[in-house]
């Protein structure tokens, strides 16, 4: 994998933080930069791409893809979260006709 050097200025808290993961984890900086810096990217994607979903700019497909999760992890995270579907009754037709298609 190609890596890129970057620097970035951290406050205390968050040297703090890094140099307290590096040891916990018995690893470098670095490396707890990485992770931590995944974990937040991660986070982040699902976070708009709900955001996205809830504002209807989105389909749960979408969001999904967007999230870099299953379907069915994005369905499990809406439910868990109590976001309701922006699906209506149409929606629900259209999907059977489609699956009536399909087996056809």
């Amino acid at each position: 994998m190609k890596t890129e050097l970057v620097s970035v200025r951290l406050r205390k808290e968050e040297l703090d933080a890094i140099n307290e993961i590096a040891r916990e984890e018995k690893t470098d900086k670095t490396t707890a930069v990485r992770r931590t810096l995944a974990l937040g990217t991660k986070q982040y994607l699902l976070e708009k791409a709900l955001s996205n979903y809830i504002k209807g700019k989105i389909s749960v497909g979408k969001a999904a893809e967007q999230a870099n999760v299953s379907l069915w992890e994005m369905m499990d995270l809406l439910k868990e979260r109590n976001i309701q579907s922006n699906l209506d009754s149409s929606d629900y037709l259209q999907g059977l006709q489609n699956m009536k298609k399909v087996l056809k």
